[in-house]
């Protein structure tokens, strides 16, 4: 069967034509695939002559399947003869001519486009830089101090800042309402955790004491038959407690560290600070980097592209929030919106990062840059530890080591993007543009897989027609 090959942009469109012996072999093979299912009296099922079947329910009986027999055969017969060529979609089939014995047809599908990359080496970004001062090391140390710091039961009132255990009830209208109801709950005052007004109203309370708390929700509350409405909540006080903060010594050093002196532990949240400070700077210098090199790149995306980008999205936050013990239609409830609306929100981002993609898939390409099964080996040996029982450590699988040479490769590739950088000094804020260019420094390896997106056939050819991540709890919260 003949065929000819056109590509706009990033689709492809083969037209085939299949002559009267191509078609006579399709509608015959037609009729020996679906005989099985034609009654004719006298014979038994599966069993009547093509001539017969046709005469009883028409000469074209079988055309639609010849159709589908010589779709599948010409796509296959390109798939055989451009293993280059790889579809990121099914192919969408036309007919554009049938006289009963000639049949021509069209298959337009979308490929990986071909990007038109910008400069990559040498590219010139501001330097991100962190540094760390001692009072900033002196306010980590304090909120390490805050959170040794232990709860103590009282019988005095309830003060800001204490935690108040209650069980509440909460009405609108001597009505109870869905969310509005808990036991043993601990709220610490003065964190604006439930809705104005709430937690005020709890200050001097002692332990045993029960008051009614009289609130409006807010006109922007998430539940829509709460908004603005009037409540009242019963509260029953289970017990007060107290905060109480260690004091910042060498003793409270030793029980909260590894270290003996104050002066010891102060200096590891330094050295630690210092190196999250490197840590981010690398990561943003990458990004800007990678961001530079997109916004001098183009391609043409095509939507299926798009579409396979925000489902990588959306199981990436659809798996965030199962850690966090919710769903993903929680998520679009408690929001407010819909998976649609997502697609829609995020499609210009989700097309940026399509683009993305495929900058450093061809980045990837042009300079060969690849990763042995034996380096995927040593990474996973320097990564993986050893069975708590002693055993030898198994051997990692193919799964495995195919992510980790990806990520090899991601960490090659981002070497040497930023060794090639060129990094100018962040000016301060009013300060002239400086002059002065520095070279980067190589930063470690980036410990994220590479994004490369799935380049699978569609070996199956069935015509189709062209055509907050945190959880909102029901309760009195803001």
């Amino acid at each position: 069967m003949k065929y000819t090959l056109s590509k706009e942009k990033s689709e492809i469109t083969l037209k085939f034509e299949a002559t009267e012996a191509e078609w006579q072999d399709a509608e015959t093979r037609a009729y020996r695939e679906t005989k099985g299912k034609y009654r004719v009296p006298g014979f038994r099922q599966g069993h009547a002559p093509k001539h017969m079947i046709e005469s009883m329910y028409g000469a074209g009986v079988f055309a639609d399947d010849a159709m589908d027999i010589l779709i599948q055969d010409g796509y296959e017969k390109f798939l055989g003869e451009h293993e280059d060529i790889v579809p990121l979609d099914r192919p969408s089939a036309s007919v554009d001519s049938f006289d009963g014995k000639k049949f021509a047809f069209s298959l337009r599908f979308p490929v990986t486009p071909e990007v038109e990359l910008g400069k990559y080496k040498g590219v010139e970004v501001e330097k991100a830089e962190y540094t760390v001062s001692d009072d900033q090391v002196e306010e980590e140390l304090k909120r390490a101090v805050e959170r040794s710091a232990r709860f103590e039961d009282k019988d005095t009132e309830a003060e800001n800042g204490d935690v108040v255990n209650l069980d509440y009830k909460g009405t609108v209208d001597g009505v109870a309402f869905d969310g509005g109801t808990a036991e043993k709950y601990s709220l610490t005052l003065g964190s604006h955790t439930f809705i104005p007004g709430f937690e005020e109203q709890l200050v001097g309370v002692k332990k045993g004491d029960e008051k009614d708390v009289k609130v409006r929700f807010p006109d922007d509350y998430h539940a829509d038959e709460l908004k603005g409405k009037e409540a009242v909540f019963a509260c029953k006080i289970n017990g007060v407690s107290a905060k109480k903060v260690p004091a910042m010594d060498d003793a409270w050093a030793k029980e909260v560290s590894e270290f003996d002196t104050l002066d010891a532990y102060r200096a590891s949240i330094k050295d630690n600070m210092i190196k999250q400070g490197e840590s981010r700077a690398r990561t943003e210098n990458e990004n800007n980097i990678i961001n530079a090199i997109v916004d001098a790149s183009s391609a043409d995306i095509p939507e299926v592209l798009i579409q396979n980008y925000l489902g990588d999205m959306l199981r990436d936050i659809e798996m965030r929030l199962y850690y966090q013990g919710m769903k993903l239609e929680d998520y679009f409830r408690y929001t407010g919106t819909t998976e649609e609306d997502f697609r829609k929100e995020r499609h210009d981002d989700a097309r940026r990062g399509a683009l993305t993609r495929l900058c450093l898939e061809e980045i990837i390409k042009r300079e060969n840059i690849t990763a042995t099964d034996e380096e995927a080996e040593k990474k996973y040996d320097e990564t993986m530890p050893a069975p708590a029982d002693g055993s030898e450590k198994r051997k990692p699988d193919e799964r495995e080591l195919g992510y980790l040479k990806n990520e090899i490769v991601m960490e090659k590739l981002m070497n040497m993007l930023v060794d090639n950088a060129v990094f100018t000094e962040k000016k301060a804020e009013g300060e002239k543009p400086a002059a002065k260019k520095t070279a980067a420094k190589k930063p470690a390896a980036k410990k994220t897989a590479a994004g490369a997106s799935s380049k699978t056939a569609a070996k199956k050819t069935t015509a189709k027609k062209a055509t907050s991540e945190e959880k909102a709890e029901e309760k009195p919260a803001e």
